[in-house]
């Protein structure tokens, strides 16, 4: 069901921001992947999001990332760092990313913390969505062009970084479903993998259903239920009918969810809605500058690509039939 639409990896993104921003449902993922020998020393009661990405503006199409502060037992400040991966294809460059991601962090602590002469602990985490799954040890020495007996000579050298894994492609159906994880934990694992086909929504459903039968339907678990709804209607895949999506969804949501799910389905069609119109206003720009014959930088070009604020376009376009240099659009509008 992964979708090549024009909305890239904003239904992935979303939900993965959505549920792990949820201290529970992040404390259930770390409860699963973390060593014993690691969990034992982190308070994971103290969990708390903290703001801001760390991710390459050129790779924001296919990773999210979620950073969390944490105490130790000690009583000393640890961080963990959680990167979502979603591209169709693996990246062997990942182990590099991901320890220049965790760089980054300190370097933020650092700059927040002037006087600091020590650094707090990263524990970095990779929860990834690929398609081909994960095919590579979780280590920077897997990037090495180095022979083992080299490799081990040179370990005082180089950094010896390792990350957890936790590759949802590498599970089957039964693997997942019975992981140790609290319901929404788990209900959100299974609408990630179920994304990749209606085959697998359709095999994953009872267990989804299931799931979501035994959850208090709070104001913030109903919300994050909207959001899974969402989700898989976005991700079906255009020859896939979104009606049959929906009927599935239905099952999976039970009666007390049945306005939820048509909610989504009517976000969906708003959400497509304004997505079209927002793409005709972009087009439109870009047509009224070419008949002026108004140089664009790539700049603007990307600016405007990326804008879906529809009131924002709408003003670009009636200063684009008269503009005379690009800066005439964008005058008065923030960067």
């Amino acid at each position: 069901m992964t979708s090549q639409r024009k909305e890239g990896s904003a239904p992935h993104d979303a939900l993965f921001k959505a549920a792990f921003s949820q201290p529970d449902v992040a404390r259930g993922e770390l409860e699963l992947l973390l060593p014993k020998t690691i969990a034992a020393h982190l308070d994971l009661t103290t969990l708390e999001v903290r703001p801001g990405s760390f991710v390459d503006d050129d790779l924001r199409h296919a990773h999210a990332d979620l950073l969390y502060a944490i105490r130790t037992t000690g009583g000393r400040d640890a961080f963990v760092y959680v990167l979502f991966e979603h591209q169709s294809s693996f990246d062997p460059s990942m182990p590099l990313r991901l320890l220049r991601y965790v760089v980054r962090v300190w370097e933020t602590w650092l700059r927040d913390h002037p006087a600091a002469s020590a650094l707090p602990l990263v524990v970095p985490v990779l929860l990834h969505h690929g398609a081909t799954g994960w095919r590579a040890e979780p280590e920077l020495a897997s990037m090495l062009d180095a022979d083992r007996e080299l490799l081990e000579a040179m370990r005082p050298f180089v950094p010896h970084f390792r990350f957890l894994l936790d590759d949802l492609e590498a599970l089957s159906l039964e693997a997942l479903a019975s992981r140790v994880l609290s319901a929404l934990t788990r209900l959100v694992q299974l609408a990630l993998w179920s994304s990749r086909s209606f085959a697998r929504l359709e095999s994953a459903a009872p267990f989804m259903q299931e799931t979501t039968a035994t959850l208090t339907r709070d104001e913030r678990t109903r919300a994050l239920l909207a959001q899974l709804y969402v989700y898989l209607l976005r991700a079906a895949q255009p020859d896939v009918d979104v009606a049959a999506v929906r009927t599935i969804l239905l099952q999976v949501a039970g009666p007390e969810g049945r306005q939820d799910v048509m909610n989504a389905a009517e976000q969906l069609i708003e959400q497509g809605r304004a997505e079209g119109h927002a793409t005709g206003l972009r087009a439109a720009i870009t047509t009224a500058l070419s008949a002026r014959a108004v140089p664009m930088s790539e700049l603007a070009r990307a600016r405007i690509a990326a804008c879906t604020d529809i009131p924002l376009l709408t003003r670009w376009l009636a200063r684009a039939v008269t503009a005379s240099v690009e800066a005439d659009v964008f005058t008065g509008d923030a960067t």
